[in-house]
């Protein structure tokens, strides 16, 4: 076997024999598989978590693109955050399977996530959503494919989203920062992980600083209201700050929380409160951030 291979399948292993530290799953009203038509070549396995709400009221809906280095994770390993955030915000949630590296390098997980933005809108009367209040939302590399899949909205001229929620992404691959020179080599996801998920998901003759892999360089004008949510002691923060940074400068309504002391993939493990004990305040603040604008 590929070497390669090998690594990453061990990876989507090891990510998913965590899920249960992420806690006991809470009860929502609905929760239906699903699959989505993406492209000819691929129906993409999908979750959608539906809270309790009132007969013909129009709900907000969320697309969630979840994490694991684009190459690892799945709709098991983020499902009781999921839930989290169908209950805690009234919303429809929907959790999308997009293909992985290196079986499937960039962009074809971002335009698995494209195509999963269209669905959501497309379906909007028969889900009972307000196609005027959608957000993505995603953790790691899947908030990293969700802030290239806002400026994909913004260059095809839609689906329009109404707000976008970043935990901790990757907004480039320049380990060369404080952070990663203070927590790269303890702190996960440290520099060799980043180094080698990256050779997993860049396909040949992409050029590293694409934005289409990392947002730090790309075009930042008229994307959506962005919260961007990162610990102080992740590697990824110092590219946190500069995104934050650079979409302020660009005129997007963007605000950066930092937590002291938490670590990468804390809000995705809230109900671990004594390994990342800022988990729920940064789910909190997250939920609070999106009723801004899905429920002016």
């Amino acid at each position: 076997m590929d070497k390669k291979i090998e690594r990453v399948l061990e990876m989507r292993s090891d990510y998913r024999q965590m899920i249960p530290t992420a806690g006991e799953p809470d009860w929502v009203e609905t929760l239906s598989e699903i699959v989505i038509p993406t492209s000819p070549e691929y129906d993409m396995p999908a979750r959608l978590y539906v809270p309790a709400q009132k007969e013909n009221t129009l709900k907000p809906a969320i697309l969630f693109i979840h994490g694991g280095g684009w190459v690892s994770g799945d709709l098991d390993t983020h499902d009781v955050l999921c839930r989290a955030l169908a209950n805690k915000f009234g919303a429809v949630v929907l959790a999308i399977d997009y293909r992985l590296a290196p079986e499937f390098p960039a962009p074809i997980g971002i335009e698995d996530s494209y195509a999963a933005l269209q669905w959501l809108h497309q379906q909007a009367e028969t889900l009972q959503i307000d196609r005027n209040a959608i957000a993505v939302t995603g953790d790691s590399a899947g908030a990293t494919i969700a802030i290239v899949v806002n400026a994909l909205t913004r260059d095809r001229k839609g689906p329009p989203i109404c707000a976008q929620w970043l935990m901790y992404p990757s907004a480039s691959f320049d380990f060369d920062t404080p952070s990663f020179a203070a927590f790269g080599e303890t702190n996960f996801p440290t520099t060799d992980i980043m180094k080698f998920v990256a050779s997993c998901y860049l396909p040949e003759g992409m050029a590293i600083n694409d934005p289409l892999v990392s947002p730090l360089y790309g075009n930042h004008h008229h994307l959506s209201p962005t919260l961007i949510s990162v610990g102080d002691n992740d590697p990824l923060y110092d590219g946190c700050i500069q995104l934050g940074d650079v979409l302020n400068h660009a005129g997007v309504t963007t605000l950066v929380n930092v937590y002291k002391n938490a670590e990468h993939g804390f809000i995705q493990f809230f109900k671990d409160t004594t390994t990342h004990p800022a988990g729920m305040a940064g789910l909190k603040d997250g939920v609070t951030f999106l009723k801004h604008y899905l429920h002016p």
